[in-house]
């Protein structure tokens, strides 16, 4: 979802309140929201908001749906792991990694 749609579903949800944008020292830009109805407050990564659909943000933020559905993962030496409990050198490595092109170029197909 764009985050431009996301501010603009917070501020016409009847329940929902937006806090503002922060950066902790060891996490990534996110975006708090509180649930007025429920007094529940959220903190959601900008790059969680930007792989979810509405609904999926929704029904976390007012509590229906536990928040690990927006947690990353990765496939690192052949296993899936939460980079949440990643420390900061582990976390660079995996920002280092190249998502290229692997293409062959200047290949020619033989007939």
């Amino acid at each position: 979802m764009q985050l431009n749609d996301f501010f603009d579903k917070v501020e016409t949800a009847e329940n929902l309140k937006g806090i503002g944008v922060d950066k902790p020292d060891s996490a990534k830009p996110g975006v708090v929201v509180e649930h007025t109805a429920s007094g529940l407050t959220t903190r959601l990564p900008i790059e969680a908001i930007e792989k979810a659909e509405w609904d999926v943000i929704e029904e976390i933020l007012v509590g229906k749906r536990e928040p690990q559905v927006l947690q990353h993962m990765t496939r690192v030496v052949g296993y899936y792991s939460r980079i949440e409990n990643w420390n900061k050198s582990k976390i660079g490595e995996l920002n280092d990694r190249h998502k290229g092109n692997y293409a062959i170029s200047g290949a020619s197909s033989a007939c």
